[in-house]
């Protein structure tokens, strides 16, 4: 018998975790994750009760003997009695997992999500709904509390998340496996049996077969404890994230030395999280804690290895994080040709050219689009071919308002400039002039004045 969604006790509580979360609208075209099990049918039918416009997905791994191809025909076969539109595809993961160097668990999901999201984007970006539920979150929280995943998984299993610009969305995270399985006994739910579900063949598998039934035993309501933490984390997590973020600013790789140091440790930790995403580094905890101890005791000039090549070198003042991709490597000598117009790429950074005919300058001069990181030179002025490099014992510049030249040591000692960064600076240079110490001051060759018809436009951009 049909339910009627509103006096339905599960569909209550369903629609109800939906609005709470803000999950979907009414009426909203879902594309649902169906592997055949009963979480995903269950997932299928109550949203299809609910009154939303579902689609199926399943993706056939080629696997159990040919069991695999069988749950195919049977999400087929129920999509069809159903009038639902159905999309399947079929890849043999195990053999290319072993080809590829890979775990079947980690490269079939990487297999199985890019299908989803694909086929997603296919029908209009419509959001994947995944069928994950109070248990799955339990065995996240004990896997990530214990240990035994790779990554940050104190947090659990969100409602909502976004994976290749397509939302992914779990509306069964608010209800028990033995609940969904009532459900579909009360509704004549057929379903598929994966046997493999029940070996303990992988961690996850030994988690849910072995570990929480212990712990059941002396606390049999452990999996909404654990779903209950991974709320509670979730949100506190997403708030320390959101300050962090604000305390790091702009600047992607540098921070005030002083106020990180006057930060709480947990906004400390949460910092280095954020920063070590972007290095797109591994950052361990034990890594974690030793980098706040190595911020406030080291002298300037010291480093400390974060891990995956990446460093991070403190001043009496500021803190830089660095990966080993960063660095320029020393281009010595006459250096390499700078493309003008164009596009000149370095290890981490990139100088940008352009030509400017006939410019028309701010009342205030050419000073005012100037930068740091962005400078304008007379392009009739300069007298030949343009080249970067890094820096060469014996480097001197005259600095822009000034006669003399300077030794470049002592100009980049007074732009404070870190020590370990010196020999990384581009430089942009003229007939063996220095025309430019990029982003950061620039010489007196070539000025824009009154008499400039063509503007030769500068830019350095970092490569994250």
């Amino acid at each position: 018998m049909t339910p009627i969604p509103g006096t339905d006790p599960f569909l209550s509580q369903m629609r109800q975790y939906i609005a709470q979360y803000e999950i979907l609208a009414p009426g909203d075209r879902v594309l649902v994750a169906v592997s055949g099990g009963v979480d995903s049918m269950v997932a299928l039918h109550a949203l299809y009760q609910l009154g939303y416009a579902v689609e199926a997905a399943h993706f056939d791994h080629q696997t159990r003997n040919g069991a695999s191809a069988d749950d195919a025909a049977f999400v087929q076969e129920t999509c069809a009695r159903m009038n639902i539109p159905c999309h399947i595809t079929s890849e043999a993961v195990a053999a290319d997992a072993h080809q590829a160097g890979r775990s079947f668990e980690d490269y079939a999901r990487e297999r199985r999500y890019a299908f989803l999201c694909r086929t997603a984007k296919e029908r209009g970006g419509i959001p994947v709904v995944t069928a994950h539920h109070e248990d799955d979150q339990a065995e996240t929280m004990l896997m990530g509390l214990l240990g035994m995943t790779s990554t940050f998984g104190l947090t659990g299993i969100a409602p909502t998340r976004e994976e290749q610009g397509i939302r992914i969305i779990r509306p069964l995270l608010f209800c028990s496996r033995d609940s969904i399985e009532v459900y579909a006994k009360s509704q004549h739910l057929s379903w598929c049996e994966d046997a493999t579900n029940k070996l303990a063949c992988c961690t996850r598998n030994k988690v849910r077969l072995e570990l929480l039934p212990i712990l059941r035993t002396h606390s049999p309501h452990v999996s909404t404890a654990l779903a209950r933490l991974a709320d509670i984390m979730r949100t506190d997590s997403a708030c320390l994230d959101d300050i962090a973020e604000k305390m790091l600013g702009n600047s992607p790789l540098i921070l005030d030395r002083k106020a990180f140091q006057n930060a709480h440790e947990a906004l400390q930790r949460r910092m280095l999280k954020i920063i070590a995403q972007r290095l797109g580094i591994n950052l361990t905890h034990e890594r974690t804690i030793n980098a706040i101890g190595f911020a406030k005791t080291a002298k300037s000039g010291a480093q400390f290895e974060l891990g995956g090549g990446a460093l991070l070198h403190v001043t009496g003042d500021e803190m830089f994080f660095q990966t080993a991709n960063d660095a320029i490597h020393e281009i010595p000598g006459s250096g390499i040709p700078l493309n003008v117009p164009g596009t000149t790429r370095l290890a981490g950074c990139a100088i940008e050219t352009r030509l400017i005919p006939d410019p028309v300058l701010p009342p205030e001069g050419i000073r005012a689009w100037c930068t740091a990181a962005k400078q304008y030179f007379d392009a009739n002025k300069l007298t030949g071919p343009l080249a970067v490099r890094t820096r060469t014992p014996g480097d001197r510049m005259i600095p822009l308002g000034m006669e003399n030249a300077r030794k470049l040591q002592d100009i980049m000692v007074d732009l404070r400039i870190p020590a370990f960064q010196r020999n990384n600076v581009p430089l942009v240079l003229m007939n063996g002039e220095i025309l430019w110490v990029a982003g950061h001051t620039r010489s007196c060759h070539a000025p824009v004045d009154e008499t400039t018809t063509t503007l030769l436009e500068m830019e350095l951009q970092l490569l994250l």
